[in-house]
């Protein structure tokens, strides 16, 4: 029972169009997040070895000197 010579509806076309607009910048949001996290972890994990290794380094040349 639909009205095929009705006109279309400038508001639902908006809506449609925002939620579009919402769907795809989530899915951006959502890869953004993600990559960042990695980022993060590996920093962290750089140095945490790093940091290892300068603590190793340091013990053998002071550890010497005793």
């Amino acid at each position: 029972m639909t009205d095929p010579q009705k006109k279309p509806n400038p508001a639902v076309d908006e809506l449609v169009s925002l939620r579009q607009e919402m769907k795809e910048f989530r899915n951006e949001f959502a890869k953004f997040s993600k990559e960042l996290s990695l980022k993060v972890a590996f920093g962290v994990i750089g140095s945490a070895i790093l940091c290892y290794f300068v603590i190793g380094l340091l013990s053998l040349l002071f550890g010497q000197g005793r």
